[in-house]
């Protein structure tokens, strides 16, 4: 398996996608700070980040993995390949590791807009926010990867964004948080502090509930591991 992981990752460095790595956390953080002001540029960015910016640009490196290949028939990839399932596993997982990466950077650009222009959010908690959503989102990561290997990168993207701004916004503030796609907008409540609508909370509202961290992370985890096995199976029928 590890012979899979590091063919995949040595496929993808030097791509087109994997700039989006940096360019996905710098655009959102300079969006926000055009257009906000002081320690409201630290919290816009993140309410920006997970609504729109994250859900393009991870679901743009990973379909991109995907569709590089899919568009030049695999190269006769399959006739070398030993367990098709391997080689999509190993390309979630390096998905997965491109996904947090761009979070690291996205948490470090906090930090540094907050030394710059005043912080509304702790380094603890930023680092809190980013492993949460790490572990939130990364079940899409094979929802959308399968969703390029069927359709395009574009219906990929564009489901992509229009799930998780829609379902993010409507349901995070609901009863029916535990959608899976408004899991990362209603953690960022009471760990931000911070509205799906990008407003602050203060400490006696009813979202500001930490009670709903735990079984918002289970949810997603599962939802991983079985969209994993389940895309896999599907890929593993797929021909040349």
């Amino acid at each position: 398996m590890l012979d899979y992981i590091k063919s995949e990752w040595i496929k993808q460095k030097r791509t087109f996608h994997t700039s989006l790595l940096f360019v996905g956390p710098a655009v959102s953080m300079l969006v926000c700070i055009f257009l906000m002001a002081g320690i409201f540029i630290q919290t816009a960015s993140y309410n920006w980040w997970y609504i729109t910016f994250l859900p393009f640009t991870f679901t743009y490196i990973c379909s991109a993995i995907v569709c590089r290949e899919k568009r030049h028939n695999y190269h006769n990839l399959f006739s070398a390949v030993e367990d098709k399932k391997k080689l999509w596993y190993a390309k979630i997982f390096v998905s997965v590791i491109y996904f947090a990466i761009t979070i690291a950077i996205f948490c470090v650009l906090i930090e540094c807009v907050g030394l710059i222009f005043g912080q509304a959010i702790s380094p603890v908690h930023n680092l809190l926010a980013g492993l949460i959503l790490v572990l939130t989102f990364a079940w899409q990561i094979p929802l959308w990867m399968l969703a390029a290997l069927k359709g395009n990168l574009f219906l990929s993207v564009f489901l992509s964004v229009v799930c998780n701004l829609g379902f993010g916004a409507f349901f995070a503030p609901a009863k029916l948080w535990w959608v899976p796609f408004a899991i990362p907008a209603r953690m960022m409540c009471p760990v931000l502090n911070i509205l799906p609508n990008g407003l602050l909370m203060d400490g006696s509202h009813a979202l500001n509930d930490a009670g709903v961290i735990l079984p918002g992370i289970l949810i997603t985890v599962v939802m991983f591991v079985i969209i994993s096995v389940i895309s896999a199976k599907i890929f593993e029928k797929q021909e040349a």
